[in-house]
C-alpha cells in the first residue's frame, strides 16, 4: 500500500511539472510575440517620427518661402517687382526650371491673360526660346491652362503639358526639356488679375501643402495689384475730368509744359493751343438744370474727341490732345510743322461738328463755340503764357458773336486788361444802379404817329460821361452781369410806362419795347419775374413788349415757345429783333407765337435812290404777312426810305428820321416826338 501510494504520488507530481513547463513555454512565446510587436511598433514610430521630421522640415521651408514673398509684397507697390521676386524665390526653392507671369487685360466679356516680360529661369540659355514663346501667349477663358484659371481660382497641376491640345508652346517646351507645370492664380478679392506658371522636366506631383502655399502667395500678390490699382485710380482722379473722362487742367498743363520745354530747348516752334468756349452753356444750366448741362458737356466732349482723334491720325500732324479745363471750356494741344494751317483746319472742323442740334430730353438745344488760338514762339517764357493767350483770343472771339475763331495778337492782351478794368467798374455800376434809359420812338409809317418806344440802356459812368451799350453789354454778358442789368431795365421801363400813361399825353395803346438778353430770357423763373415786376410797378401788360433776337430764341426752341406763350397769356406781346442777321430758321419762326418782326437796319442802310435793292425787305415782309405778324423796320434815316417802305406795306418804322433816343424827362417835356436835325446818339 505504501509503495503503491508512492507511485501514484510520483505520477501526479510529473503531471504538474509538465503542466508548469507548458505554461512556461506559453509565457515565453507570448513574451517573444510582445517583444516582436514592440520592436515593430518602435520601428513604425521611428519611421513616423522620421517622416514627420521630414514633413516638418518641408513645411517650415514652404512657410519660410510664403513669409519671404508676403513680406516683400507688403512693402511693394509695383506688381512687376513683386512678381519678379516671387518667381525667383519659388523657382530657386522648389527647383522649378522656369517661372513666367501672365497679366489680365481686356474689358469684361473680352478678358484674357497675356504673356509678359516677367520671368525667371535656372537655365536661361536653354529656356529662352520657350520664354520668348510664352511672352507672346494670349489665353482666353477655356478648359485648358492657363485660361482655365478664369474658371478655377486655385493652382492647377498639369503632369503632362503635351497632353493639352491647346498647348501652343509644345515645340519650345520640348527643346527646353520641360514636362509638367503648375498654374497659380493671382487673385484680388474674387477677380483674377494675373497668373504665374512654373515648369519642370519631370512629373513629380506637388504636395497639397505646396499647392496651398502657392495659393496663399497668389493672394498676397493680389494685394499688390490692389494697391497699384488704387494708386492708379488716385492719379486718374487727380488728372482726369470725372464727367467726360478727358484729361483735366492739371494733366493738360503737365503735357504742355513738357512740349514747351522741348521746343524751347530746340528753338523749334510747332505748337499751338486751341481754346474752345461753348456759347450758351450757362443758359442750359439755368433753364434745364445742371444735369442737362452735364449731358450737353458730355456730348460736346465726344464730338471734340472725334475731331482730335481724326487729326491726330494724320501723317502730317505730330500730336493733337484734348482736355477739359472748365465748366464749358476745352483746350487742344496741336503739334505740326504746319501748325497754323492745321490749327485753323481743326477750328473749322470744331465749328462744323458742334453746329447740329442736340436733343436733351424733350428739348432741342444748339450750343456752338468761340475759339481762340495761340501759336508758340520765342516771345513766350513759359507754357502758362501760351495757354493764357489762347484764352484771351477765345474771349475776343466770344465778344464778336458765336462761332468765331480768333488768333491771339499782342493788342488782345491790352484789350483783356481793359476788359478787366471795365468789369470791375461795371460791377460797381450794378451795385449803385448807375444806369439810365433812353427811349427811341416807333412810329406808324402812314402818319408818323408814335405808337411806342424802344428802351435803350445807357451807363452813366460819370456826370458828363455816358457809356453806350455796345461798349459794355458784351462784357456784362461774359461776366454774368447782364441778368441784373436786364432786370433793372425791365423794371425801369415799366415805371416809365406808368408815368407816360399818367401824363395823358399819349395814346392809351402806347407801349415800351424792352430788349431781353439771352441769359435773362432763358431763366426758368423769367415769366414769374416779369409778372412780379408788373405787379410791383403797376404797369399794364399791354404797355410792355419784349424783343428777342433770333439767336436767343433758337438756343432752346421748345423752352422759348413755352415762355412766349406764357407771356402772351399775360397780355405781353413779343417781337423777334434784328431778323435776318442771326440764326434764321423758318421752322422756329413758325413754331413761336411772335407778334412783330423787326427788320434789321442793315437791310436798308445805304438805300438812297431808285436803284436800291429791296428784295430782302420784300421777302421778309411777305414772310411776316404769311405768319400774321406786324413789321417794324429799323434804321429809317431819310424820306426816300420811309416812302418806299410805306409803299411796300410795312406798317411801322424806327430810326433817326423819326427821332433820336431821349430821356424820359425830355419826352414828357416835349409831349411829342419830332425829327431832329442834329446827329443823334447811336442806339
Amino acid at each position: 500500500m505504501p509503495y503503491q501510494a508512492g507511485v501514484e504520488m510520483s505520477v501526479v507530481t510529473d503531471e504538474h511539472v509538465v503542466q508548469d513547463i507548458k505554461q512556461l513555454h506559453a509565457t515565453i512565446h507570448r513574451l517573444e510575440r510582445e517583444v516582436i510587436r514592440e520592436k515593430a511598433a518602435r520601428r513604425t514610430a521611428e519611421d513616423i517620427a522620421e517622416a514627420g521630421l521630414r514633413k516638418l522640415y518641408i513645411s517650415q521651408d514652404q512657410l519660410k518661402l510664403l513669409n519671404r514673398i508676403s513680406s516683400f509684397a507688403n512693402d511693394c507697390d509695383c506688381p512687376t517687382q513683386a512678381l519678379q521676386f516671387a518667381l525667383k524665390e519659388i523657382c530657386e526653392q522648389q527647383v522649378w526650371s522656369v517661372g513666367h507671369a501672365l497679366l489680365r487685360t481686356g474689358p469684361k466679356g473680352d478678358e484674357r491673360l497675356e504673356g509678359s516680360d516677367i520671368w525667371f529661369s535656372l537655365h536661361q540659355d536653354v529656356a529662352f526660346p520657350f520664354l520668348e514663346a510664352s511672352r507672346k501667349i494670349v489665353a482666353w477663358p477655356c478648359a485648358s491652362v492657363p485660361g482655365r484659371l478664369f474658371l478655377e481660382n486655385s493652382p492647377i497641376w498639369t503632369p503632362d503639358i503635351y497632353a493639352q491640345h491647346a498647348f501652343t508652346r509644345a515645340a519650345a517646351a520640348k527643346r527646353a526639356g520641360l514636362r509638367s507645370s503648375i498654374s497659380v492664380p493671382i487673385i484680388m478679392g474674387h477677380e483674377l488679375v494675373g497668373a504665374m506658371e512654373f515648369y519642370q522636366p519631370d512629373s513629380i506631383k506637388p504636395s497639397e501643402q505646396l499647392m496651398d502655399v502657392l495659393l496663399q502667395i497668389g493672394t498676397q500678390l493680389g494685394r499688390v495689384f490692389k494697391r497699384a490699382r488704387h494708386a492708379d485710380m488716385l492719379f486718374k482722379n487727380a488728372s482726369t475730368d470725372p464727367l467726360t473722362g478727358l484729361p483735366n487742367r492739371t494733366a493738360f498743363e503737365t503735357e504742355i509744359e513738357s512740349a514747351f520745354a522741348e521746343e524751347k530747348r530746340k528753338a523749334d516752334y510747332k505748337t499751338a493751343v486751341i481754346y474752345v468756349g461753348l456759347d450758351g452753356f450757362k443758359l442750359v444750366n439755368d433753364t434745364l438744370g445742371h444735369s442737362s448741362g452735364d449731358v450737353l458737356v458730355v456730348e460736346m466732349a465726344n464730338r471734340l474727341r472725334h475731331v482730335a482723334k481724326t487729326f491726330d491720325g494724320e501723317d502730317w500732324v505730330d500730336r493733337v490732345s484734348l482736355a477739359r479745363v472748365g465748366g464749358d471750356e476745352f483746350v487742344m494741344l496741336v503739334q505740326s510743322i504746319d501748325v497754323r494751317d492745321i490749327a485753323n483746319d481743326i477750328a473749322a472742323e470744331i465749328h462744323k461738328c458742334l453746329r447740329p442740334i442736340h436733343r436733351i430730353g424733350m428739348n432741342e438745344v444748339q450750343a456752338v463755340a468761340s475759339i481762340g488760338i495761340a501759336l508758340n514762339g520765342p516771345e513766350y517764357e513759359n507754357a502758362q503764357e501760351l495757354l493764357r493767350d489762347a484764352d484771351v483770343a477765345m474771349y475776343e472771339a466770344k465778344t464778336e458773336g458765336p462761332e468765331q475763331t480768333y488768333h491771339f495778337t499782342a493788342e488782345m492782351r491790352n484789350a483783356a486788361l481793359a476788359r478787366l478794368d471795365l468789369e470791375i467798374d461795371l460791377r460797381r455800376a450794378v451795385e449803385s444802379s448807375a444806369f439810365e434809359l433812353h427811349f427811341q420812338p416807333i412810329v406808324s409809317l402812314s402818319d408818323r404817329e408814335t405808337v411806342g418806344f424802344e428802351a435803350l440802356v445807357r451807363w452813366r459812368k460819370a456826370h458828363d460821361t455816358i457809356v453806350m451799350p455796345d461798349d459794355f453789354i458784351p462784357t456784362a454778358e461774359a461776366c454774368g452781369l447782364i441778368v441784373p442789368i436786364g432786370t433793372w431795365v425791365l423794371r425801369e421801363a415799366c415805371r416809365s410806362a406808368v408815368r407816360f400813361h399818367a401824363s395823358n399825353s399819349q395814346s392809351a395803346s402806347l407801349y415800351i419795347s424792352v430788349n431781353v438778353a439771352l441769359q435773362q430770357f432763358q431763366q426758368l423763373h423769367f415769366v414769374t419775374l416779369v409778372r412780379d415786376i408788373l405787379l410791383e410797378t403797376g404797369a399794364d401788360p399791354k404797355w410792355i413788349r419784349l424783343e428777342l433776337t433770333e439767336s436767343t430764341a433758337a438756343i432752346n426752341p421748345s423752352h422759348s415757345a413755352r415762355t412766349i406763350t406764357q407771356l402772351n397769356a399775360m397780355g405781353i406781346l413779343v417781337s423777334i429783333d434784328d431778323f435776318g442777321t442771326g440764326y434764321s430758321s423758318l421752322a422756329y419762326l413758325q413754331s413761336m407765337p411772335f407778334d412783330t418782326l423787326k427788320i434789321d437796319q442793315s437791310f436798308i442802310s445805304g438805300h438812297l435812290d431808285a436803284n436800291a435793292d429791296w428784295s430782302f425787305v420784300l421777302a421778309m415782309k411777305q414772310l411776316a404777312d404769311s405768319l400774321g405778324m406786324n413789321v417794324v423796320v429799323e434804321g429809317v434815316e431819310n424820306e426816300f426810305q420811309q416812302a418806299e417802305l410805306e409803299s411796300f406795306g410795312c406798317q411801322f418804322g424806327q430810326g433817326w428820321l423819326f427821332g433820336m433816343p431821349q430821356t424820359e424827362a425830355m419826352i414828357l417835356a416835349d409831349r411829342c416826338i419830332v425829327a431832329s436835325g442834329h446827329l443823334p446818339e447811336s442806339s
